[in-house]
């Protein structure tokens, strides 16, 4: 696979790193500042200078083979490969997945990071599933007051 180098200011970088972890976590691509959006302006400038494709009369199929070139294999969600890594299936209908995917959002910053770390995992996959399924997720934030409670 070709690799490109493309230069950002310090600035374009931070910004797009923000919006690209706020995105990581919540599964929303969503501005929150219009420096995010002159950064992605500014992104997209640097990329049609950098690229041929999008001027050339097949770029649709050489897109399709680039975005099957970047997606995840199938052999990440395959039975087999996960009953190896010792995970069950477990049947659940759409709204309890999407049940899971909201409460990790509750669990207080001080608890262990075990108790974070699992339940960011079971949100991640709860997410996955529901996108892999093609059905629409609404990320639910917690009200004040709403997170579980650590016991000390």
């Amino acid at each position: 696979m070709k690799t490109m180098q493309l230069n950002l200011t310090e600035d374009e970088a931070l910004v797009l790193f923000e919006l690209l972890s706020r995105f990581s976590e919540d599964l929303i691509l969503g501005i929150e500042d219009q420096a995010e959006m002159r950064a992605l302006w500014n992104l997209q400038a640097v990329l049609e200078q950098a690229l041929t494709e999008p001027f050339l009369q097949n770029y649709e199929t050489l897109l399709a083979a680039a975005r099957d070139r970047l997606r995840d294999d199938g052999k990440g969600t395959s039975a087999e490969l996960e009953q190896e890594k010792g995970r069950l299936a477990v049947w659940l209908e759409p709204d309890q997945i999407r049940f899971l995917a909201n409460e990790w959002r509750k669990i207080p910053k001080e608890a262990s990071e075990t108790v974070q770390t699992q339940w960011g995992e079971v949100a991640f996959r709860s997410m996955a599933a529901l996108h892999k399924a093609g059905l629409h997720y609404d990320p639910e934030f917690p009200q004040s007051g709403e997170a579980y409670q650590v016991k000390k």
